[in-house]
């Protein structure tokens, strides 16, 4: 899918968030999925998460092995305003697919690139992260199924 660009959320997505940093179950997986089907450089993160923080979680992720060796550097997509125009990443929309567990953030006539995720919640405001997550995994095969 080398014409389509992929949008990750990084808070309640991919990890807990900026502060307990906690991988997602199946995490490294869904990335090398994401990789073979997009191609490296056409994923991107798309988050309120300051670059440089981004950056330093990206290195404590990949040196835990909870994710591949390349998502240190992977493309950092800056947003302002208060929803998440797809336009940031790329001038034609209809490139770009986003997954986000907070679908406000979204602009409303962009939400048909969105595929909606359940939020991996923070385990010191709410209930504990659930091990048995599979969310990833079903994001990943609603993904397989829009891009066919």
């Amino acid at each position: 899918m080398e014409d389509l660009t992929l949008a990750l959320d990084l808070e309640g997505v991919l990890i807990t968030n900026a502060y307990t940093q906690l991988p997602r179950p199946g995490l490294m997986r869904f990335l090398l999925e994401c990789e073979s089907i997009f191609g490296r450089n056409n994923l991107c993160i798309f988050t309120r998460v300051e670059e440089q923080l981004f950056r330093q979680i990206a290195h404590k992720l990949r040196d835990d092995n909870k994710v591949p060796d390349w998502f240190p550097d992977i493309r950092y997509t800056d947003w302002v305003g208060e929803h998440k125009d797809l336009r940031f990443v790329d001038d034609d929309i209809d490139k770009v697919i986003i997954i986000d567990d907070y679908p406000p953030y979204i602009k409303q006539s962009q939400k048909h690139r969105l595929i909606p995720i359940k939020q991996y919640t923070d385990p010191y405001t709410h209930e504990l992260p659930d091990d048995t997550d599979d969310e990833l995994s079903f994001v990943l095969k609603k993904l397989l199924n829009y891009i066919q």
